[in-house]
């Protein structure tokens, strides 16, 4: 049989296979639409993306109806693409896409195009603007995946985590760190919303859910010691802050900045009331002192540069990119929190 002959065969086994399972195919859809997950992904938005992997199986899947099928062939391709070094980042982006819109339930494919935009195609330039761009695609695409799956933790935890880790703004991580709670989850997930909460500070948030976390597991050394240390060393200043006190405030988070001068959260605290009690100078000195401290610090170094803007000061030149870049970001990455 000549090699012509042979491929003609394989295409209409082929296209048997197709036409033989569409029935099974059709009542998946239809119990997929009568429980509500979502609407079919068309395939004129699939087609939109032209990628070498786009073969002529994987199309005729796609036409043939089994989207689930030709997105893990997609899938695999695309593995071995990138552990060949086929292609570029941005290939693999192409074909990663694809696979989320050919199966938008499988939450593996949501979760790794957006950890590939916004850490390693955020490293393969130094330009802010494209850096900012690819972290609001990262954003873009685990917002994009929640609305398809709304009734599971993961990518709600992926997007606080980008939000968290990369991003730094550690208010909007809560935000969706908390909305992961809602479902089955990990219980290292409110642990980090505690963290994000010390980090702002919001003591007393951060506080609540230490607490609900040795509710949930009483060994939690972790939480246990988060609570002894919030509730000796920062509660009573933040308190007093709270009813306006601020020098007495002040004055009792020195005297642990006495025995640790570079303790992040008494940095942060101290610089918190500071611009409570309206001493903005003040508290961009106390900022700055906390960036300084540390490297990876850039909450504090985005403080400082946020204060010098307020008040008319030049933003310090290790903070000016960081600066820029979040200023992008607070634009760029705004979320409507259908959530709450």
């Amino acid at each position: 049989m000549s090699s012509t002959a042979k491929k003609l065969v394989a295409w209409i086994l082929l296209i048997g296979l197709f036409v033989g399972l569409q029935p099974l195919y059709d009542s998946l859809s239809y119990k997929r639409l009568v429980l509500g997950y979502a609407r079919p992904t068309q395939v004129t938005k699939i087609m939109q993306y032209d990628a070498p992997a786009m073969t002529g199986v994987i199309v005729g899947a796609m036409l043939g109806g089994f989207r689930e099928v030709a997105a893990s062939m997609l899938w695999m391709k695309t593995h071995s693409m990138w552990h060949s070094g086929e292609g570029t980042y941005w290939d693999s982006l192409y074909l990663m896409r694809m696979t989320t819109l050919l199966d938008p339930h499988w939450i593996e494919p949501w979760r790794i195009t957006a950890w590939h935009c916004a850490y390693n195609l955020y490293v393969e330039t130094d330009d802010p603007k494209v850096q900012a761009k690819m972290l609001e695609e990262g954003v873009n695409v685990l917002k994009e995946g929640i609305s398809w799956n709304p009734d599971r933790y993961d990518l709600y935890f992926e997007l606080g985590w980008t939000y968290f880790d990369k991003i730094r703004d550690y208010e909007e991580a809560a935000r969706w760190l908390s909305a992961a709670t809602r479902f089955e989850h990990p219980e290292y997930i409110e642990r980090l919303i505690a963290h994000g909460y010390e980090r702002l500070p919001e003591m007393k948030e951060a506080l609540m859910w230490y607490d609900y976390c040795l509710k949930r597991r009483p060994s939690d050394a972790t939480a246990k010691g988060a609570t002894i240390t919030i509730r000796e060393r920062y509660l009573p200043a933040w308190r007093l802050m709270e009813q306006g006190r601020y020098d007495e405030a002040i004055k009792a988070v020195d005297e642990y900045l006495v025995v640790d001068p570079d303790g992040t959260l008494a940095l942060h605290l101290k610089a918190h009331i500071l611009e409570q009690a309206g001493e903005l100078f003040k508290a961009r000195e106390q900022w700055r002192l906390a960036a300084e401290s540390s490297a990876l610090d850039h909450h504090a170094r985005y403080k400082v540069a946020t204060l010098s803007q307020q008040l008319g000061l030049p933003v310090p030149e290790h903070a000016t990119l960081l600066f820029k870049e979040q200023q992008e970001k607070k634009v760029g990455l705004r979320v409507q929190h259908d959530y709450e």
